[in-house]
């Protein structure tokens, strides 16, 4: 049963007729299994809609009413966590500043105050809590479930956020690198549904990179597949949290972009930039700069025009290597950014080979949102469905 979970998951929403083919169950089987799972709460039946031919037919998805998840995310400068249903709906969201730098004792008291809180208000839903997931970038090995390297936080190695957090709580715990949590929320909620192929590059803070392979994450050898943003861009270029110079991330990611824009607005540029923030640059945020660029800003379109070209000049190298079928762009960068999305589709279909960009297709969202969560949200349930 465990597998029709699991494919349930895959499809969000199937017919028990689609599950058979899928799973080669005989209808018998399907039907006994399902009612098993409906038995238990588990699944349940949508509404019938209108199928190819005017005839009806009755879907299964998973019940959101069964149980939540915690999800937490750690970004450079915010900590956020969620409680999340089995659907992917986010039932309640807090957030806690962090800072780049911070010691790791701290940033670890934080997350479990912000864990403390996620829990207390779980408990209050009076369902089951099938688990708490940990996303972030750096170095993990989510098997024994220990944060190698978090280059945002100083003292941090080796820290086993698995074993503190099940010993505090005593509810199971994942971790989840946060580029993957991207791809994985794409493949089970979002574009990539039905997608066996695709690439997933979170623009943010920092830069990574989910693929997606035969409908399955691709981790590597030690875990650490999709650094993205340490690939090498410019020559001569910044010193990376990384230790390396020129890397990608050092030229595009949220961080170079407000800094970029600033140094232009203190040397007297002339840009619309400036009403969005009262003329306060600490006041400035990415939002600002998409809003400006897409309404044709000079100055926001000039830096954008760069990021794209450095995004797109890389993004088509890994188009030549994998010939995904999609690439999806996701963060606050590029969420809106209506200007540096075609900057970047132009260069990637340009200078990538004919017959991979004939039958490649790029896509982004056209509002803000962190589909993260629901792909840590996954994982627990993955792990869940397997038990």
């Amino acid at each position: 049963m465990s597998t029709i979970l699991k494919s349930i998951l895959n499809n969000k929403r199937v017919t028990r007729n689609r599950l058979g083919e899928i799973l080669r169950l005989s209808p018998s089987s399907i039907v006994k299994y399902i009612k098993i799972l409906m038995d238990l709460g588990l699944v349940q039946e949508t509404d019938q809609e209108l199928s190819t031919g005017g005839r009806r037919s009755t879907f299964i998805e998973l019940n959101p009413a069964v149980g939540i998840n915690i999800a937490v995310l750690l970004d450079v400068s915010e900590m956020k966590g969620v409680l999340i249903n089995t659907i992917g709906e986010v039932l309640s969201e807090h957030s806690v500043p962090i800072f780049f730098g911070i010691d790791k004792d701290e940033l670890i008291a934080a997350l479990l105050q912000l864990l403390d809180g996620l829990v207390a208000e779980a408990s209050k839903f009076k369902k089951k809590i099938f688990g708490i997931g940990i996303g972030l970038g750096g170095y993990i090995d989510p098997k024994r479930g220990i944060s190698r390297e978090y280059l945002f936080a100083k003292n941090w190695y080796d820290v086993p956020l698995k074993e503190q957090i099940e010993a505090k709580y005593n509810i199971p715990c994942f971790l989840v690198n946060d580029a993957n949590a991207c791809a994985l929320g794409e493949k089970y909620y979002g574009r990539g549904l039905g997608v066996e192929h695709f690439l997933c590059v979170w623009l943010g803070e920092g830069i990574g990179m989910g693929i997606i392979v035969n409908g399955e994450i691709y981790s590597g050898n030690s875990y650490y597949a999709g650094e993205f943003g340490h690939t090498h861009a410019t020559n001569n270029g910044q010193l990376c949290f990384c230790g390396h110079t020129g890397c990608l991330e050092t030229i595009s990611s949220k961080q170079y972009i407000l800094s970029t824009i600033r140094e232009g607005l203190h040397q007297g540029v002339n840009s619309e930039v400036l009403k969005y923030c009262d003329n306060d640059f600490s006041k400035l945020q990415i939002e600002h700069l998409v809003t400006a660029a897409n309404n044709g800003d000079r100055l926001a379109r000039n830096v954008f025009e760069q990021t794209g070209r450095h995004l797109g000049e890389k993004l088509a190298d890994i188009a030549n290597i994998f010939n995904p079928e999609m690439i999806v762009l996701r963060g606050p960068v590029i969420d809106r950014n209506r200007f540096l999305f075609e900057t970047i589709e132009r260069i990637v279909m340009n200078l990538s080979l004919r017959q991979i960009a004939k039958s490649l297709k790029i896509i982004y969202s056209e509002e803000q949102s962190d589909i993260r969560v629901q792909g840590i949200s996954s994982v627990i349930l993955h792990d869940y469905f397997t038990q």
